[in-house]
């Protein structure tokens, strides 16, 4: 199994299982509003494999293309990216190449999401842009909506470079999340049997 499918079939599941699912719970659409581009799943999986590589100094391009077989302009533009949002650090010349510009442990998801993507935001009002309905004040949702995006960015942010490439750390991580997802679950079941009891 590759460690491209690896990582990328763990980060789906952050996305899908915990994320997602939390936010249909919460009265979402069954629509995945937070689905990962193929432009951001492209970033997190060249930060982890250079991640990976940080015992071998800078890493070249063309290393991480035929590791991951992404399409060697686009990764570029996305590294470039990477490099200015300050997740990166690059070198020209003989030996040059990308590396972390810090420890995998002090890179969150989010970070690497955000520099790639851009912010992440549920609706256009939790973003500074004008809200659709043109009643922010008096919003009925955007309360939930605001809530549910801050939960949503407090798991992203909690889980790290190194949570992803590090297998035993990564097995825990993900039990972890799966507890919490069950125990999110049952607390809303109970709280809503309680509110229909009153």
């Amino acid at each position: 199994m590759s460690w491209v499918y690896c990582i990328s079939s763990h980060t789906c599941f952050i996305y899908e299982k915990v994320i997602l699912n939390t936010y249909c719970d919460l009265g979402g659409g069954g629509e995945s509003v937070l689905q990962l581009t193929t432009r951001g799943n492209y970033g997190i999986l060249a930060v982890c494999y250079i991640a990976q590589k940080a015992n071998h100094g800078y890493i070249s391009i063309d290393e991480i293309v035929e590791s991951s077989q992404i399409p060697k302009p686009y990764l570029s533009k996305i590294l470039q990216d990477l490099c200015r949002g300050g997740i990166l650090v690059s070198r020209r010349g003989s030996g040059g190449g990308f590396t972390l510009a810090s420890f995998p442990q002090d890179i969150s998801l989010q970070q690497v999401v955000e520099v790639v993507e851009g912010k992440i935001s549920l609706v256009n009002c939790l973003s500074g842009s004008p809200c659709v309905c043109g009643n922010m004040t008096d919003c009925p949702v955007a309360p939930m909506w605001g809530e549910i995006q801050k939960f949503i960015l407090e798991i992203i942010a909690s889980i790290t470079i190194d949570d992803i490439i590090n297998t035993p750390k990564k097995r825990k991580m993900l039990q972890l999340l799966h507890v919490c997802q069950e125990k999110y679950h049952h607390e809303v079941k109970r709280l809503r049997a309680e509110c229909n009891m009153s």
